[in-house]
């Protein structure tokens, strides 16, 4: 039997689904690890109200040979004080960084654009789902770095990091990792970054329609780029919705 420590609890993780060998695999997945480091401290400040049982794993699908990249599991929890059971179902994939990537023309009548990636989404379902440019975070949790790579790897564009201004540090500082999208059933959570990029106009207008992705890994990313003012409308894309909301706060709040 496996446990892992939460609080005062020795908490067996088991699975009627998955081998021995790939339950061992989940207890070294750095997002499994934040998981149960996470409810850790809730424990230690004094959030005490849940308990948990046990932790079954449903299902581990794998990036190629041995990577993991999704988990699925239920933690058997409930309220101490009532003894009712507390939603458990967790699909854990982890960080991941988002870039909006704002044009700014060296023609001056030209209007501010952003870039979205056009690719298929299958869970929507869409083939052509408009979206900020993304990445899954690897295990080093270096956000900036992982962004700067995202956006040479989905637009072509090489940015430093330095150019980059992480708005989710900006708006909440350590508190929160990152903007949660689903905290009802996954851990996912999006360091949402800011860059400001000068261009030439016809390089602007080039972008437009380049295909781009890492294709030997099965990506097929085609660029669009639309004026900033109605990037809203293009596309109901969370980490777009997310980033804009931040971006008009943190401008009238003079932290941007």
């Amino acid at each position: 039997m496996y446990y892992i420590s939460i609080g005062q609890q020795k908490v067996p993780v088991r699975s009627d689904q998955v081998s021995e060998e790939t339950i061992t695999k989940v207890l070294a997945f750095t997002p499994f690890q934040d998981w149960a480091h996470a409810l850790n401290k809730e424990q230690e400040e004094g959030n005490e109200e849940l308990q948990i049982d046990s932790v079954d794993i449903q299902g581990v699908d794998l990036f190629g040979s041995n990577k993991i990249g999704f988990v699925k599991f239920k933690a058997q929890a409930k309220f101490k004080a009532t003894g009712k059971n507390a939603p458990g179902i967790v699909f854990l994939r982890g960080g991941a960084v988002s870039m909006m990537i704002l044009l700014q023309s060296d023609d001056e009548t030209q209007e501010d654009k952003i870039i979205l990636t056009l690719q298929p989404r299958l869970p929507v379902p869409s083939y052509n789902f408009p979206e900020l440019p993304a990445g899954m975070l690897d295990s080093s949790g270096d956000f900036a770095g992982a962004a700067s790579k995202e956006i040479q790897e989905e637009t072509g564009l090489t940015i430093h990091e330095s150019e980059l201004i992480d708005l989710t540090e900006l708006g909440y500082g350590d508190r929160w990792r990152g903007m949660y999208p689903s905290a009802g059933g996954s851990d996912e959570f999006l360091r949402l970054f800011l860059c400001r990029k000068k261009m030439k106009q016809q390089d602007i207008v080039d972008l437009e329609g380049k295909l781009t992705g890492l294709r030997q890994e099965g990506e097929s990313i085609t660029l669009k780029v639309v004026p900033f003012k109605d990037a809203w409308s293009y596309s109901p894309d969370a980490k777009l919705l997310s980033s804009l909301a931040l971006y008009d706060a943190l401008s009238k709040s003079r932290k941007l």
